[in-house]
């Protein structure tokens, strides 16, 4: 029935018609045995299909509401369609169905179309999405590798200043041992020429170098 009413609409819009529900079943019962005019009938590639009338008063001399009040007895009169006696929405379909059976075919290509540019279209979601998920193991694969190397960085860069605290404290010890050992030379050159004056003033310095030239 879905089908049916998707065929409906698609011929409707390939008419150019906007698709209406149509008289009732009731009113369409005494019209369905009707046979449509052959001089009549359009062509498949012609524009909106006519159909003849079922039962016109001046053809026929008579109104066709006194043909139905006649067949049912008179006791109830049958409502004309507002714009004139044609079959069903339904049965149009079917009649054009029938003697156009490639427009069935056309009307499939469309849905078709649709399922393969769908399929398309999940087809490049489920590849963004698997690029997507690429992507973000990477991304978290690259800041694990990161976090690790800043660490690591972080740990030489403090044993670096570490050892560069130690090193300096180093040289601060050298250089006060140094100043200290320069304090001790400097008071030795100091007693070493305060001995020789004492020396030479008691004469003992000269009795050594003339022993030394061998004059004495």
């Amino acid at each position: 029935m879905n089908e049916g009413i998707d065929n409906l609409k698609s011929l409707y819009d390939r008419a150019g018609k906007t698709f209406s529900s149509g008289p009732s079943a009731a009113q369409d019962v005494p019209r369905r045995t009707a046979q449509p005019d052959p001089v009549r009938q359009p062509s498949v590639g012609s524009g909106a299909p006519k159909y003849p009338r079922t039962g016109d008063s001046r053809s026929t001399g008579r109104d066709n509401s006194s043909d139905v009040r006649s067949r049912r007895g008179g006791s109830t009169a049958a409502k004309p369609d507002s714009a004139g006696h044609r079959e069903s929405p339904l049965m149009e379909v079917e009649e054009e169905g029938r003697r156009s059976p490639h427009n069935r075919g056309e009307a499939c290509v469309p849905e078709s179309f649709f399922y393969r540019v769908t399929q398309g279209l999940r087809n490049d979601l489920e590849h963004e999405r698997d690029m997507r998920l690429q992507l973000a193991n990477t991304v978290l694969k690259h800041r694990a590798e990161f976090a690790f190397a800043q660490l690591e960085n972080e740990r030489a860069l403090t044993s670096l200043r570490d050892e560069l605290r130690v090193a300096r404290g180093n040289v601060d010890r050298s250089r006060a041992e140094i100043t200290a050992l320069q304090t001790l030379v400097d008071a030795h050159h100091r007693e070493h020429k305060a001995l020789c004056k004492m020396l030479e003033r008691k004469g003992v310095l000269d009795r050594k170098k003339q022993r030394t030239d061998g004059t004495a």
